[in-house]
Formats: C-alpha cells, structure tokens, sequence
C-alpha cells in the first residue's frame, strides 16, 4: 500500500468544565479559533507545560474520568469529555520538534528536568524558547516507570497550537465507559 500521508488524529482527555460555554476562558469545541492555551495545564508534568493530546482514544479517555473523578467534590456534575484533532502532518512538519521513541536514552533526565519546573527545554543554541511539540511515552505517575503501549503528544508554544486547525468532541460521558 503506498503512503498517504493522512491526518494524525490526536486525542486530549478533559471535562466539560474546561469547555466554553461553562468556562468562557476555556476550549471552544467546532470552530477554527479553539482557544487552546499551551500554558493553561498542570505546571510540570511529563514534558513541561503544555497541551497533551494521544494517538490512543483510550488512553484520552481514562485521563477524562480521572479528571472527572478529581473535581468530584467541587463540581458533581461534571462530565468527562475527549476531544478529538485530525492535524495534517505537513502542518506539524517545521515545527521545532523532540521525539522520544522509548524511555531508554535521555527521556528519564528530561522529564525529571520538566517535573523539577526548569526553564523552558529547548534545542541548544535557542535559549528560553521551548520546542513546539514534544512525543514520547507516558510516565506512571511519579515512578519511572512508562504505560505499556501509550504515548503523549504536546504542544508547548503559541506557534504549535495556532497549527490546530479545528477541535470536535469525540465522546462525553460521566464517565466515559
């Protein structure tokens, strides 16, 4: 079969709380203008701050309900949502980019660097300007250890969102089963 070239469909695992209408600060779902702010999530996570997708539906899916499960208490109502990206992969093809395909060689010191809070990673020679899009593998929580068969794709700069074109719901739920 010859090569196609298709679109990377990526996933992101949230809750409707951090969708307009509710959150008028939040993503806007169906439109070209979504509104995602690479800085908005946790402040250091896997690969720094940033807005994490995945290829895997599922995994999307199980970051949902436990996003849901966390604002239990504060927000009983919430449903667990996954939003879905179908990004051209020319798009992504000039963007400063770090890959890992495994955790063997240098991704352990850098998402121990990116949970530490340092500045932001980049490429040598580029001070303080954080690679657009960062892929590897999940970690499992705070161990050094990865998910079997899982992987994260982010987006870390202005310039790297700006290149998704339009986000839909692929699912919503409470939970998502």
């Amino acid at each position: 079969m010859a090569w196609r070239n298709d679109d990377l469909i990526l996933f992101h695992g949230c809750s409707d709380q951090s969708l307009r209408p509710q959150n008028p600060a939040g993503i806007a779902v169906g439109m070209a203008a979504h509104g995602i702010n690479p800085l908005m999530g946790a402040k250091k996570p896997d690969f720094g701050p940033g807005f994490y997708t995945t290829t895997w539906f599922d995994q999307a899916r199980s970051w949902a309900n436990l996003r849901v499960r966390k604002l239990a208490k504060r927000s009983p109502g919430a449903r667990a949502v996954v939003l879905q990206i179908d990004m051209r992969r020319n798009d992504l093809a000039d963007l400063e980019a770090l890959v890992f395909t495994n955790e063997r060689v240098g991704y352990w010191p850098f998402v121990r660097y990116c949970r530490q809070g340092g500045s932001p990673h980049a490429r040598t020679g580029v001070p303080q300007t954080a690679y657009d899009v960062v892929y590897g593998p999940v970690s499992l929580g705070r161990q050094e250890f990865i998910v079997k068969d899982s992987d994260q794709v982010s987006f870390h700069t202005s310039g790297s969102v700006a290149r998704i074109p339009m986000v839909t719901i692929a699912a919503i739920g409470n939970p998502l089963l």
